[in-house]
This record gives structure tokens, sequence and C-alpha cells, in this order.
């Protein structure tokens, strides 16, 4: 009778009947040592880490681990007698790839060698974009046959024409308005890239880190659209309240409608929190929706405030300082949104937190070495946990700095920071709506790019870790949502050129998208991972999740052209 380990059962790399997840790998490593030693291993994203043990292999064995590809492995192993550290080695394992590395006292450690070769994980993104690419090509080409075949010319079809023309020239033509051709297409492109992609990500994008947020530091993808989404937010606000001032002359009223959006806002947010809570006591506060209500409301009330009706004097009396009138119209408002980003930045690097240095950005857990393991989100963290206890996201695992202390992405310093985000939105409508040329705003915009996108750099070093105020989308920090910023006026920059200039895009189709964000937020939260939006895979690899994330995120977008379709705007 053989007796197989539990170690075995439950090893893929060792069991025939086991499968390797996404993004793991096969490690054989060949203890010749005549007693056992201790392997460490730490992920390189993971910054300022020590080793963590993952095993002790035994004398004249060899083990096979599985190891993690989603970044590189440091790798190292420790001789418990002379309790020294061995061949530091830093190697990009491949998913589904079997390596080994061969240990000794004599020359310590092989180079790390593929027995099996991986996956190619990459290849369902390039599937992905190709059938798109074919999709819009043949699209294109079915638009171009149609305009073709219509305008063919026949004696009939000449006649039906000169009837038509005189029929024009004696009544008046019919022109249907619908509630989307008065709207600025480019906002609402703009607006439903930024919802599909929230709906693409939040679904798992696939599990690819790059669709994921950072466990920490830096950008990906996903990090980048729900700051977009606040930015055109930003936009939008300059139009609606110039048009609201123009028709109400009471500004209370206004500010009471901007708080009245805030208010059902935050309750749906707390309604979507609710979803995921067993009783009131752990209800989350924090939320998407909330920190989007709390900033619309301070933009949206300072403009309303502060906003002027201009005529063509008062475009004029700045003289030679005509060029930068958008900047000084709104002299007031700069100085409260600089007042509260000056506020915040004071707080996060003065308020003392107990036990943890000041300015602390990190993460904790392994973070320098353990060494302020407790200091989670420093000043940020320490806000929300003070506030809300356990009323916030209470998720401790980090996959990469370990056990964590609760830290919310939507808390209090974080909703703070968002408001400059929204600003430089609420400003770029402003160059929209002051300057009447393309080039004058197109040069506007990429001036705020380039000067915000220098800020963020000089902040952060132009280095992931080592700035004074690094890029983190988890603390929000001053060079994040500058950053944000950037690349938000760069995007707005090609698609009004494309869009609403040149008019080559239709906008299609994410105007539609567009049109609705919050309507399909919303739905796509509450009906994550139901059929026929998704469904349970029982062994999932990056070709079935992208399949079906991407699915999930097509099906939303028919849903909004359904309501283009129907005329059918849900706002708040």
């Amino acid at each position: 009778m053989t007796i197989v380990s539990e170690h075995v059962k439950t090893n893929p790399c060792l069991n025939d009947n086991a499968t390797l997840g996404i993004d793991e790998a096969c490690f054989s490593i060949l203890n010749k040592y005549n007693n056992s030693i201790s392997f460490y291993s730490y992920l390189s994203e993971c910054y300022l880490c020590k080793g963590v043990l993952q095993a002790v292999l035994p004398a004249k064995s060899n083990t096979t681990l599985v190891v993690s590809t989603k970044y590189p492995l440091h790798v190292f192993y420790e001789d418990p007698y002379s309790a020294s550290e061995f061949c530091h080695t830093t190697y990009n394992f491949k998913e589904h790839g079997s390596y080994g590395w061969n240990i000794s006292k004599e020359s310590l450690c092989s180079d790390i060698y593929t027995i099996h070769e991986p996956v190619n994980s990459y290849f369902p993104i390039f599937v992905a974009f190709m059938v798109c690419v074919v999709l819009t090509i043949l699209f294109a080409i079915s638009k171009v046959i149609i305009r073709v075949v219509r305008g063919k010319l026949s004696p009939d079809n000449i006649h039906d024409d000169l009837d038509r023309l005189q029929e024009a020239e004696t009544s008046n033509p019919i022109i249907r308005t619908t509630r989307s051709s008065t709207r600025i297409r480019s906002v609402d492109t703009f607006r439903g890239i930024a919802i599909l992609l929230m709906i693409f990500v939040n679904n798992g994008g696939g599990k690819y880190v790059f669709f994921n947020h950072t466990a920490w530091n830096g950008l990906t993808v996903a990090d980048l659209v729900f700051p977009w989404f606040a930015w055109i937010m930003g936009l939008s606000i300059t139009i609606s309240k110039r048009s609201e001032l123009r028709v109400s002359s009471s500004r209370g009223k206004v500010i009471l409608r901007c708080l009245q959006r805030a208010f059902i806002l935050i309750l749906l947010g707390l309604m979507l929190n609710s979803m995921h809570t067993k009783s009131l006591k752990d209800l989350r506060f924090p939320g998407v929706l909330q920190l989007l209500a709390v900033s619309y409301f301070v933009c949206a009330t300072i403009e309303t405030i502060f906003t002027k009706a201009h005529s063509q004097d008062d475009l004029l009396q700045f003289g030679r300082f005509t060029i930068v009138r958008d900047i000084l119209n709104n002299w007031a408002q700069w100085l409260i949104i600089l007042a509260i980003v000056t506020t915040h930045t004071l707080i996060t690097f003065l308020l003392p937190v107990p036990n943890c240095p000041k300015g602390y950005l990190g993460p904790g857990g392994y973070h320098e070495f353990g060494k302020f393991a407790n200091c989670t989100g420093g000043a940020a963290g320490y806000i929300d946990r003070l506030v809300f206890g356990s009323h916030m996201y209470s998720k401790t695992e980090n996959s990469v700095y370990g056990t964590i202390l609760p830290h919310d992405p939507e808390g209090i310093m974080n909703t703070i920071s968002i408001i400059l985000v929204v600003y430089m939105g609420v400003h770029a409508g402003k160059i929209l709506l002051l300057y009447y040329q393309c080039n004058a705003r197109i040069v506007r915009w990429l001036l705020w790019s380039g000067v915000t996108g220098i800020i963020a750099g000089i902040l952060c070093h132009f280095d992931k870790e080592s700035g004074v105020i690094p890029v983190s989308k988890k603390m929000m920090t001053l060079s994040f949502v500058l950053t944000m910023s950037c690349f938000a006026f760069l995007l707005y920059v090609i698609l009004h050129f494309f869009v609403d200039y040149k008019q080559y895009w239709s906008g299609a189709p994410f105007i539609y998208a567009g049109l609705n964000p919050i309507t399909l937020y919303i739905g796509h939260t509450i009906t994550m991972g139901l059929f026929p939006w998704a469904w349970k895979l029982s062994h999932p690899t990056h070709w079935s999740l992208l399949t079906m994330n991407l699915w999930t995120t097509i099906l939303w977008g028919i849903i909004a052209y359904w309501l283009y379709l129907k005329d059918i705007i849900i706002s708040i």
C-alpha cells in the first residue's frame, strides 16, 4: 500500500491530478548539503523587504515548491550552521513553467534553469487586441460600402433627389433633436472610456497584474480609470453650473441641488457597500460614490459661489495678461483649492502617529524590513482607523507586503486629495468654454498636462519608490493626482481634436456608456459574478477570465447603446 503525503496531494507540481493556478510555476531545489537549509524569498515589487521563510529543505533532497510569477522573485538560502545567507538571486519565473536550482557547499548554487517551458500568458491579450482591430476595420469598411451604395446615381435616383430638393425649398426641414445630440461628444466619450475600463478592471481584468491595482506604489491601467472619471466629472461641473446660473437667479438653490445630488450618491454608495456586509456594525462608510459625492459637492459649491457671467469686457480687462485670463478669472477658486492641498500635505507630513515616523506613506507589513509594520497608510490610515473604526475597508492581506493594518483607499484624506483632480477637470472645462479656437484650447490643455506632469515627476524623482512623495493610488498622493491630471489633459486633447473638431471619430462605442455612467457603475456592481454577465469557472485561466471579463464589459456596452437608442439618460 502506497501512502501519499498531504503535501504531495495538494502540490500541483507533484500531483498529476492537480493543476497550477494563474500566475504560478514549479520550482525544484536540489539541496546537496549534508544538512537541512532554510529557503527564503520575496517579490521584487516589495520595496526594502527582507526574505520570508518559504521552506526548510532537507539534506540531500529535491524539494519542489509552487512560486508566484506575478513579479520577479528574489530568492536565497541560509545555512543554519554558519548563519550566513547565500546566492541572492532575482529571477522572473513564467506562468506554468518548471524550473530547477542546484545548491551545494562546494559551488553554493547554480543558475536557475528551465525544466519545462512556460506558457505564453500574454497571448490571450494579443488575440483579443487583434480581434478588436479586425472588427474595427470591418466596421469602417462596411460604413464606406454603405455610403458608396447609397451614393450611386441612376435616372430614378436623380429624379428622386430633385423632388426632395424642391420639397426642401418649399417647406421647413424637420430636425430631430434628442437629449444625447445636444451634449459635447468628447466629454461623453472620455467618460465612457473611464466607466467601461472601470467595469473591466473591477471584474478582474483577466487577472493580469497591469489590469489590477498596484500593491502600493506605482501605476497600472486600473489605477487610471477612477481619477479620470473624477477629472471628467469636474469638467462637467463647469458646463452644468454655468448653464444653471444662467437660468437661476439664486445661487443658494443651485448649492442645494448640489447637496441633494451628493446626498443621493452617498446613499447609493452605502447601499452598494451593504451588499458585502453581514451587519450594520461592519458597514463600510467610505466608498467610490461617497468619494465622488464629497469632491463633487466641494468643487461644485466653490464654482457656484464664485462663478460670474463673463462679458466681452471681462475677457479683455487683463491687458497684457489676457493670455492667462482663464486663471486670473478664477483666482479665488484656485486659492481655496491650493489651501485644501496645502492642508492635506501638512497633515500628511506633520501629524504625529503613535509609534510611526512622521510623513510615512508606506503600506507597513514587510515594507522597510518590517520596522513600521503597524504604520499602514501613515497619517491617512491613522485618521481613517480613528474615525471609522470597523466601518472601513477591512482587507488586511496584501499580495506583496503581507499582513497590514486596515486602510481605506476612499478614506477621508484620499477624498480631500481627489478634490484637486476634480478641480483640474473644472479648469479644463473653463478653457473649453472660454476659448473658441481649437488651437487655443489644445495649447492650454497641453501646457497644463506638461506642468502637472513635471511637478509630479519632481515630487517622485521620476522614480517609483525613492521620491519625496511617491506615486501611490492607495494613498492618493499629490504626485499621483498630478500624474493622473497630466494623463487626463492629454487624453482629452486627443478626444477633443478627433471627436469634436475634426470629427474623424464619432466616439462610438464609448460615447454611449458615457451618457449613463452612474447607472452602469451601479448596475455592474450589483450584477458582478451573476449570469449572464459572468459565471463560475472550474479551472480559471487567463484565457477564460479575459474572455469573460471582456464579455461582461461588452454586455454593459450593449446595454448603454440600448439606452442611447431609447434616448434614456438617467441623471442624479
